[in-house]
């Protein structure tokens, strides 16, 4: 009884944790002005593929938040398969008063003459009926009705919102709006679910079947979870020393001994201390620390051990010595130890040499600094350091085993621990395995987690990115989105900084040119922070939104406390016998019948995030630097750049100059078509020089590229792949390519339809001889049955092969799901039933076994 008494209070506890929780906002941030064109946000339904109206009603319903900057231009487009547009835009009148209007071709039918609501989301659906050619929109609590006879029989449609890239169909103003929660029906039945929530970087896809929708230069509202904030930056004169409040939240900047510069978190807002006489002790960049318990901000210089600190009446610093020396401790890890009021060293550079010194000073007191060499630890400057109890925990950093910088210095990836009672030190652990996400050097200080036993340290990876460190093994998980600096100056200085007022981790970065003249930023993350893969969504995992997860857990505690109370009751009641319940189990209608085989890929083996031209799954170009920069192709030059790669991949000579003219610009005189062709290729390879070394190549008369090996294109890599002998890894390598969808989804021309045709029916053909080999294991196998369903979802090669494998895997519950789904979508596609019934494959595959 009073087992059943304790569960019931812990799941009353948990339901009333669960509803005082709320759900994460979401949605897509669709950037427009002022923003250059070529960074304005596209979402593309399906990839631009047209969805299916069977001659039924289509209903696109979602939601949008109207932002103040730019309330003008076009919310959504909706291109038919006879090229007839339906678009949501917001208009002006002569008195600046913004309005929705819907326009169907080139007539304007205004819905509201109030203004736009900013500020607040709002419910938008649009119906369109190809069989009358009726369009009902309702516009929050405004509807609206329109014959538009053009509709009448639409067979397909094609969506985007924010900016257009469909061809021919651009517009040049884009609303600023955020959208949300976009669900397409098909009649009565629901057919496409995109919450926009979780993503996969510039993919979101459907929650009934992993649809993807498309994203250019998206802005993810979630993402602001795991993004650093930018509050604050300055230009200075000279490098700076830096310290953090941590009690009123103050950041205090000291360039010289005249001067303090003060930054408040509150107000945002920047104050000068003009300091009164004195002198500081710090003659080199960030010697300078403030110490909460004594509200004292304290500069000091470990050559000279001279310590000065600010009088917060009188601004005067309380020391009038002037420091001599060169600095020995550069890029050291200094912590301040209210234990006993020390300062505590550890490692840093100086006249061409690294050490590893620990060193202890005594700012407040005579006592004379504390020198202890650490052998156990390789001379190092940059590590990170923070006191727990009474070890100092030394993290990472760079250097080498002599100590001498002309001598290979490298990276470390290891943790130590230092009693700091008897200066024993002992190395928890090392990590020697090549850096997944590149090396990296970690900021002056750590912060410890005590409730998850752990520590947050910013590092320079990918341009800096938080990452979580385990203290028991070596573990390293990003938390939070690279910032994406380049790291490219004289001098850097890193560190983070935590608030428990505030609950927010903060950041600084301070660089410096060789001339002095510095750069200060500081940004804000929430604390604790979060996993940077917690929002991530891919294309056969099925994303389950916040406020779902939020019901369910509710849902699920309520049903676990009737279950409680019902066992309670049989227990009195049936308390002289023993019952044994059949539970019986059952598969989710979503279930994600992708991820039931074992996954045989243990990494990625491709990088597409960077220097990189894609062409399966739509076409898409990546800098060097990681920018997407598809939007900067207009069609001229995304034409081009497609011509020269199908040609070239087809033949190393590539493509016949006249006939490159012929397809590009018909119909032109040759010397002008010429003229013309040559200002082209000089603009592309202006914007190819961004990707990386790519060259366009002219030799005798034909027109070819050649991509250095830094630069990825996955339509060429294929095209290699394909010419190898078969074996497992080659295989693996194609899949995961292959994987990214069909080539070139939304280019419908006819000479780029005839390499589209060919590669499809290549990719086809191999794929099916693959799953006729006997000797592939069944999970490769499963593997490419479903990258077969993305080039032809309708295969029942595929269907039959995953099903004979998960029935031998005795997994036949799982099998029936993979039916069921492959039926809706040959139902939804086809407007016919599926011939064949569960039960006849499953015969034939045991005939076949």
């Amino acid at each position: 009884m009073k087992s059943i008494l304790n569960l019931l209070t812990f799941l009353f506890i948990s339901i009333c944790t669960a509803i005082a929780a709320s759900p994460k906002e979401y949605g897509l941030y669709i950037r427009t002005y002022p923003y250059p064109k070529d960074e304005f946000t596209s979402v593309v339904l399906e990839n631009g593929y047209p969805i299916r109206t069977f001659q039924k009603k289509l209903t696109l319903s979602f939601s949008i938040f109207t932002r103040e900057e730019n309330v003008f231009g076009s919310i959504f487009r909706i291109i038919t398969n006879n090229n007839q547009n339906i678009d949501l835009l917001y208009s002006v009148d002569k008195n600046d008063k913004r309005y929705p209007i819907l326009v169907t071709g080139k007539t304007v039918h205004p819905l509201s003459d109030e203004n736009v609501k900013k500020g607040v989301w709002v419910n938008v659906s649009i119906s369109i009926d190809p069989k009358t050619g009726d369009i009902n929109l309702i516009y929050d609590k405004t509807s609206a009705f329109i014959k538009f006879p053009e509709l009448k029989d639409t067979e397909s449609v094609r969506i985007a919102f924010g900016y257009c890239p469909f061809e021919n169909f651009s517009l040049a103003d884009v609303a600023s709006v955020n959208v949300k929660d976009i669900t397409i029906n098909r009649g009565k039945e629901e057919i496409r679910r995109w919450k926009l929530g979780h993503h996969d970087r510039n993919t979101c896809y459907d929650e009934l079947f992993y649809k993807p929708a498309t994203t250019y230069n998206p802005h993810w509202i979630i993402d602001q979870y795991i993004t650093w904030n930018k509050l604050y930056s300055a230009t200075f004169d000279s490098s700076l020393s830096i310290a953090f409040d941590p009690n009123i939240g103050t950041f205090y900047m000291a360039t010289d001994k005249n001067n303090l510069y003060v930054y408040h978190l509150g107000e945002k807002k920047t104050d000068t201390i003009s300091i009164k006489g004195g002198e500081i002790a710090s003659n080199y960049p960030n010697q300078l620390v403030f110490i909460p318990d004594q509200n004292q901000l304290l500069s000091y210089n470990l050559d000279e051990n001279i310590y000065s600190s600010l009088n917060p009446i009188s601004h005067r610093w309380g020391n009038n010595i002037v420091s001599q020396k060169d600095h020995d401790y550069w890029n050291n890890t200094c912590v301040f130890n209210p234990e006993d009021s020390s300062l505590i060293s550890f490692g840093g550079y100086g006249h061409y040499r690294y050490n590893n010194e620990l060193l202890i000073s005594y700012p407040f007191h005579t006592k004379p600094q504390q020198r202890y060499i650490l052998k156990e630890i390789d001379p190092r400057y940059s590590c990170a350091s923070v006191i727990v109890n009474d070890t100092l925990y030394v993290f990472g950093g760079r250097g080498c085993p002599s100590g001498r910088q002309e001598l290979s210095p490298q990276n470390y990836y290891d943790l130590y621990a230092i009693d700091l009672k008897t200066y024993n030190v002992h190395r928890l652990w090392q990590h020697i395995t090549p850096i997944e996400g590149g090396e990296f050097q970690p900021c002056e200080h750590m912060i410890y987690d005590k409730a998850n036993n752990c520590f947050y340290v910013f590092c320079t990876q990918e341009g800096g990115v938080l990452i979580k460190i385990n203290r028991d093994n070596p573990h390293f998980e990003k938390m939070s989105l690279p910032i994406g600096k380049k790291f490219d100056l004289q001098y850097l200085y890193t560190n983070i900084y935590f608030s428990r007022q505030l609950n927010k981790l903060y950041l600084v970065i301070h660089e410096a040119e060789v001339s002095g003249k510095s750069y200060v930023e500081i940004y804000e993350l929430d604390y604790p922070p979060i996993p940077a893969t917690s929002f991530i969504q891919t294309n056969n995992t099925q994303e389950t939104s916040q406020t779902h997860n939020y019901w369910a857990t509710i849902i699920i505690l309520l049903s676990l406390i009737a279950i409680a109370i019902l066992s309670y009751i049989i227990y009195i009641k049936k308390r002289k016998h023993k019952v044994a319940p059949e539970y019986k189990a059952s598969l989710n209608n979503n279930l994600d019948v992708n991820n039931i085989h074992e996954e045989i890929f243990s990494a990625k083996q491709y990088d597409f995030s960077k220097r990189c031209i894609c062409f399966l799954g739509g076409f898409r170009i990546v800098d060097k630097e990681g920018n997407d920069i598809t939007l900067l192709f207009t069609r001229t030059l995304k034409m081009l750049l497609i011509a020269l790669i199908l040609y070239t991949g087809k033949c190393e000579k590539g493509i016949n100059g006249n006939k490159l003219i012929q397809m590009l610009w018909p119909g032109k005189p040759e010397d002008a078509a010429q003229n013309i062709r040559n200002v082209y290729m000089s603009k592309l390879r202006n914007i190819l020089e961004k990707i990386g070394d790519i060259k366009i190549i002219n030799q005798k008369g034909f027109w070819s590229i050649k991509l250095d090996t830094d630069v990825t294109c996955d339509y060429l890599e294929v095209l290699y792949l394909y010419n190898k002998n078969g074996n497992n890894n080659n295989i693996e390598q194609l899949l995961e390519l292959l994987l990214h969808g069909m080539m070139l989804p939304n280019i419908e021309t006819e000479w780029v339809d005839t390499f589209k045709s060919d590669f499809s029916s290549q990719t086809i053909d191999l794929l099916c001889n693959l799953l006729k080999q006997e000797d592939l294991p069944d999970p490769l196998k499963i593997r490419i049955s479903d990258v077969l369903f993305q080039h032809d979802y309708l295969n029942e090669n595929a269907l039959s092969t995953k099903i004979r494998i998960l029935c031998t895997q005795g997994k036949k519950g799982v099998a029936k799901s993979v039916y069921d789904a492959f039926c809706k979508e040959y139902y939804t596609t086809l407007g016919v039933e599926y011939q064949y019934s569960f039960m006849e494959i499953i015969k034939d595959t045991l005939e076949i076994r």
